[in-house]
């Protein structure tokens, strides 16, 4: 039987730092083997170093331990790569440090990505995903896109500097539930307000949901531009989408109830781990 760790908890970025650099003891994965806990902070580290060819050892290591393809994305991946996107927030990292890093997640992905895809059950929907125009990072976009079809979306994943016309082509060709713009960089994430105007001025805006991410994204910038819903990582955007598709279905695209019941869920999410904080 894959040995599946529950990774659903979350991870407060401001005491990743302490966390990480403190002790590999941690019992971040309280469910795993000395052993198999031991290779997750390998890979951790191995993904924050840039590591790229120990970091396939490790993959196929865990793979070969029946740890399953999504704990090692949705763990100690989403882990490490939270922590690099700390570092580039805070000027530790630069783009020659992320790009080693991404370099990682790349080589671990193309193993992955068969047999996420694989573990699909049902069909909920269409998503289009992209980096908006003049950005050409897309691994957390990858990682976001893969769960969802691990969750049963269908993803068109329009690849990276996605300009709006061709977000409006693809929303025409598929016609998605959600849209999701990924950005980076802070002098790109200005596109998604642009490609959302073009979404609204070709009357579709009610037709989909609007999903935004990546690492200078924040809830408030989407509360500015007048999006659905803030992703903080591939967990939460999944969570999200299924919601969209299932209770909530039945509100539309930039409806201001919608974007509520989005934050709202944010702030479950955070009072559930407070409750747990304090057992």
């Amino acid at each position: 039987m894959p040995l599946a760790i529950d990774t659903e908890k979350e991870f407060d970025l401001g005491d990743l730092k302490d966390d990480i650099e403190s002790s590999r003891a941690t019992d971040r994965w309280d469910d795993a083997p000395a052993e198999i806990k031991e290779l997750f902070h390998e890979l951790e580290w191995n993904i924050i170093d840039g590591e790229h060819m120990d970091t396939v050892d490790f993959i196929n290591t865990a793979l070969e331990s029946d740890v399953n393809a999504r704990t090692l994305i949705a763990g100690p991946m989403a882990v490490g790569i939270a922590e690099v996107g700390r570092r580039f927030k805070m000027d530790e990292y630069f783009l020659p440090e992320v790009m080693m890093s991404a370099k990682c997640m790349q080589a671990a992905l193309e193993i992955l990505k068969p047999l996420i895809v694989a573990e699909k059950t049902e069909e909920i929907g269409t998503v289009v995903v992209g980096t908006v125009q003049g950005d050409l990072h897309d691994i957390g976009k990858k990682i976001v896109a893969m769960m969802l079809e691990a969750a049963g979306f269908t993803v068109v994943d329009l690849g990276v500097t996605v300009t709006p016309d061709q977000f409006m082509e693809a929303i025409e060709e598929h016609n998605p539930v959600i849209v999701g713009f990924s950005a980076l960089l802070t002098t790109t994430m200005n596109m998604q307000w642009e490609t959302l105007k073009r979404i609204t001025a070709e009357g579709k805006r009610e037709d989909l949901k609007v999903f935004v991410g990546g690492a200078p994204i924040s809830q408030n910038w989407c509360d500015k531009i007048g999006a659905d819903a803030y992703a903080l990582d591939a967990l939460v955007a999944v969570e999200k989408a299924k919601a969209c598709v299932t209770n909530l279905a039945n509100m539309k695209g930039g409806d201001p109830e919608l974007h509520e019941a989005m934050i709202a869920m944010d702030v479950e999410r955070e009072q559930a781990k407070l409750e747990a904080d304090s057992v």
